[in-house]
């Protein structure tokens, strides 16, 4: 893993990642989070085990992401994600992993920008996106806790119907779920990655 501060416009951010052929997948941490917590949970050591690239981006939109700058603004935050995904992988479309807040911006980022497809944890906000989303028919999973006392189970449910999406649901996890249950979360995530990027059954 590489560490690199990146600099979009008058922000600078640190990011992690790791070079290699094929699809990247980007990550985008929640709002209480760091791009560490990917570390945390041996993300990192899975993806290069498996030669899959990758990049997680600490989001200016973080309450203590390793930003000079922070902000709520959708369209600062993805014009930043945008920059730094093309300053490492070009125009490859990503694999955009995003936990709540970072589901959020994963499909708002999907709807104007290439992407292979979405692992969308416990995202926040999915009504609002849900008529324009859908049009793309883009692969997308999306994993709940059941004890998750934030995302809203009916509404992703709702979301993954009128999407055609894969819901999980990880019973007895909260809200990051990718902390209570770390093992079953990298498991899907890669299974998830292998069949729409190399179809695998």
């Amino acid at each position: 893993m590489r560490e690199d501060i990146f600099g979009y416009g008058d922000n600078r951010c640190r990011v992690l990642y790791e070079q290699q052929p094929g699809i990247p997948v980007m990550l985008l941490h929640g709002y209480s989070f760091t791009s560490d917590v990917w570390g945390d949970i041996g993300l990192f050591p899975m993806l290069e085990e498996k030669m899959i690239p990758y990049i997680a981006i600490d989001m200016p939109y973080g309450r203590i992401s390793k930003c000079i700058k922070h902000t709520r603004s959708v369209e600062e935050n993805i014009d930043f994600a945008r920059s730094a995904f093309k300053a490492y992988f070009g125009n490859l479309p990503p694999v955009i992993v995003g936990a709540s807040l970072g589901g959020y911006m994963a499909l708002k980022y999907s709807m104007t920008n290439p992407a292979t497809g979405l692992v969308l944890i416990a995202p926040v906000g999915v009504r609002e996106v849900v008529k324009a989303f859908k049009n793309l028919k883009l692969k997308t999973l999306v994993l709940y806790g059941s004890r998750d006392d934030i995302a809203d189970f009916e509404e992703l449910k709702e979301f993954a119907d009128e999407t055609g999406s894969e819901l999980i649901v990880y019973d007895g996890a909260g809200h990051a779920l990718y902390l209570d249950q770390p093992e079953r979360f990298k498991k899907d995530l890669l299974a998830f990655y292998e069949r729409i990027v190399f179809k695998k059954p």
